[in-house]
């Protein structure tokens, strides 16, 4: 992740944020610990401009593709708190990642007759 502010100099946060999932599937419960892994990757985009922080998340869960656009404001009120910002933003987009991906389970064991309800 990079915040991207106003006056165009960029940072990295303390913490990491690309963030690898990595899902291991058993070929068949009796059988010997034969597995599949995946690598799914997630690319968050943050962009700080006055009192609004927007995030741009990309997730790559193994070929399909998912992206969330998402956004944050200041209440004017508030004291300013950039990181605040950024966490409920990226809170935002990785929520609605989250409901893509359910939507899409349910679509994918149901058909789209069931899930549209």
């Amino acid at each position: 992740m990079v915040i991207v502010r106003p006056d165009g100099t960029a940072s990295t946060p303390r913490r990491p944020s690309a963030v690898t999932a990595v899902a291991a599937v058993a070929a068949d419960e009796g059988a010997p610990a034969a597995a599949r892994t995946k690598d799914w990757q997630l690319s968050l985009h943050v962009v700080e401009h006055r009192d609004t922080t927007r995030v741009h998340a990309v997730l790559d869960a193994d070929g399909t593709v998912l992206h969330s656009d998402t956004l944050a404001r200041r209440n004017p009120r508030d004291t300013p708190a950039p990181a605040v910002g950024d966490e409920f933003a990226v809170g935002r987009a990785l929520v609605d990642l989250g409901h893509q991906l359910l939507r899409a389970g349910v679509h994918g064991a149901t058909g789209p007759a069931e899930s549209e309800g």
